[in-house]
């Protein structure tokens, strides 16, 4: 019989439990000297977050104490089979498809990440903006954030607040680049046209500047950290409808696209797409729910370009699909 750190050794060897061949996990900062080119510092590299030592109040740094650590680079896979899927998901916005596969291309080209230019979307309410630039990042593999500046009042949660302020935090650009541990995620930001121009803390749009200038995005400065962030990775996707009430200033740095509304022949590929969100929605598997011949030309006979209406009418028909199966 083997002694029993033996037989314990074995019995561990059969079951996977010990590797000899399989190294530790490694650390964020090991990773990055292993593989520092897919790894990029955001804070300078030597600054460090101050101590916190008062454990009856909450860690004001709390959100943010990641980047201390140097952040992966998303690298997409399989890049151009998804960008097609996403083409064919969205016949309508193929121009949006392709400024925002720009960057993912030249990665095939040069084998590095680059800075993208962003985009900005320009088109009729409902005509998919956000829905195509979620879906492109999304199929690739990005994390994706959404936010509405449309209703935003000032700036501040863009910039961080001062930590004079009372409820002072970091930048929610900083936080999500913390959250996700990425330095190239993607942040839409719907309703640009629409953000007010005179609030007390100056003007949402003028705000966006630092962040989407290819000479100010590596040393955007966080009010509230007091340091510069690289936020130069980000992917930036804007969505307006009305072109002219956009600041000129951001209009130039931006690469924009017009979006035309869907029409009555993309109306099926659209529909197939919902129902594939739908399903995933409801955690099903796909191909759960279909359209037959006579669904689809209802569909396209009532489509009048809306995407959120065309929403409506395939949940509609998905709801009468799972009736009609309860009754069977």
């Amino acid at each position: 019989m083997p002694e029993s750190d033996d037989f314990d050794f074995l019995i561990a060897l059969e079951s996977g439990a010990y590797d000899e061949e399989k190294p530790p996990p490694l650390s964020e900062a090991a990773h990055y000297q292993s593989d520092p080119y897919n790894y990029i510092r955001v804070l300078p590299e030597h600054y460090q977050f101050p101590e916190h030592r008062r454990k009856t109040q909450p860690d004001p740094y709390e959100s943010v104490r990641r980047l201390a650590h140097p952040l992966k680079l998303h690298e997409p896979d399989d890049i151009r089979a998804r960008i097609q899927e996403v083409e064919q998901a969205c016949p309508h916005a193929l121009a949006a498809v392709r400024a925002m596969a720009e960057t993912d291309l030249k990665w095939l080209e040069w084998g590095t990440s680059g800075i993208a230019r962003p985009v900005m979307l320009v088109g009729p309410p409902g005509c998919g903006k956000s829905t195509v630039a979620r879906m492109y990042y999304r199929m690739l593999g990005y994390e994706v954030m959404t936010m509405n500046v449309g209703a935003m009042g000032d700036p501040l949660s863009l910039t961080g607040t001062h930590q004079t302020f009372g409820d002072a935090k970091p930048s929610t650009i900083v936080e999500y680049l913390a959250a996700t541990g990425l330095a190239n995620p993607c942040i839409i930001l719907d309703e640009v046209d629409k953000a007010p121009t005179d609030g007390r803390f100056g003007s949402v749009q003028n705000a966006l500047l630092q962040f989407l200038d290819i000479g100010e995005c590596r040393q955007f400065r966080d009010a509230f950290l007091n340091v510069p962030v690289d936020v130069s990775r980000v992917r930036w996707v804007l969505t307006a409808n009305d072109l002219s009430t956009v600041s000129e200033p951001l209009k130039s740095r931006c690469h924009i696209i017009h979006m035309d509304s869907p029409d009555a022949t993309h109306a099926p590929a659209l529909a197939m797409n919902i129902i594939r969100q739908i399903e995933q929605d409801r955690n099903l598997r796909p191909g759960w729910f279909t359209l037959d011949g006579m669904e689809r030309r209802v569909l396209a006979r009532n489509f009048t370009g809306d995407m959120r209406a065309l929403r409506r009418m395939v949940e509609i028909i998905v709801d009468q699909q799972v009736r009609h199966w309860a009754k069977c």
